[in-house]
């Protein structure tokens, strides 16, 4: 291999790995327009980008679309959807961006491959590829976190609003205008479906599915429960509330159980090393003239 063809490659890999460096970063969407007022949150923006990605899959979102098939598309949107539409990101966007990172990944296979690094190509392009499900997965599970989060003290909200004589119905809507949290976000699509006409056991219910929080979910059941018994909804909403924090509480609580085990790893594999590497060093260096005489 000459000299000329290694310099050439190695520019090559350098230049995409820029390039995957200020795509893993961004969506490539951030400049597109806002959604219009009115819609539900994170629906109505246009998918157009302009990123380098978009341009290496523009020709692979047809057939990728075909392989993936009807349900995996309807899968994906359900993922999109759950995950907030993150700069509103649509299905075709998406597989055009993972189309693009899986050229990239080949691109950067292809030098390292040519420069004698097999492994290390193998192991780029494999998190190339799979850096946009990894992406929508984090996504997710971030929003889900705060919608859990969010879930007590809007309860709360909710339930002094009720007793105050608003409508169920009003009430979410006054709430929801002093925050912008997700859990604010997926409530105001909720009340856009109900004003189109959707029953508000169906609307609670894909929300329930939409976002996958148990806690969500156990304040729909109640809800649910409480409107079929004909509990009324102040109520139903104090009740519900006071079970969420409780559960929270206990969850969190949970988790600092969870925290002592793994500190005490951590302590373990990094601190007691190096201070058993201090201590054997101490005394080989006070002991070293009994060592001399021994060699």
């Amino acid at each position: 291999m000459n000299g000329p063809a290694i310099a050439f490659a190695a520019a090559l890999l350098v230049v995409v790995a820029a390039i995957a460096v200020h795509q893993l970063t961004t969506t490539g969407l951030e400049h597109v327009e806002a959604p219009s007022s009115g819609g539900p949150a994170g629906e109505g923006r246009p998918e157009r980008s302009h990123g380098m990605l978009d341009l290496l899959g523009a020709r692979l979102v047809g057939p990728l679309t075909k392989a993936l098939g009807a349900r995996r598309m309807t899968e994906l949107d359900a993922a999109i959807r759950r995950a907030g539409r993150p700069d509103g990101i649509t299905p075709t966007v998406f597989v055009r961006r993972q189309a693009g990172f899986v050229v990239l990944g080949a691109v950067c296979l292809a030098a390292l491959w040519y420069l004698g690094s097999l492994f290390m190509g193998v192991m780029l392009a494999a998190l190339l590829c799979a850096w946009m499900p990894l992406w929508l997965w984090g996504v997710g599970v971030r929003r889900q976190h705060a919608i859990d989060a969010e879930l007590p003290d809007f309860l709360d909200v909710l339930g002094v609003t009720v007793r105050a004589g608003l409508g169920f119905r009003a009430s979410l809507g006054r709430v929801c205008e002093f925050s912008d949290g997700p859990l604010a976000q997926e409530i105001r699509a909720a009340l856009h479906e109900m004003s189109l006409g959707v029953p508000r056991r169906r609307v609670f219910e894909d929300l329930r599915d939409r976002t996958r929080s148990e806690a969500f979910g156990n304040f729909v059941a109640a809800l649910l429960q409480a409107e079929e018994l004909g509990v009324p909804m102040s109520d139903a909403l104090t009740d519900i509330a006071a079970d969420v924090r409780r559960d929270h509480a206990q969850k969190v609580r949970q988790q600092a159980a969870k925290a002592g085990p793994k500190v005490s790893l951590a302590v373990t594999v990094t601190i007691v090393p190096g201070a058993l590497v201090l201590l054997v060093s101490a005394v080989l260096l006070g002991n070293a003239s009994l060592f001399d005489g021994l060699l």
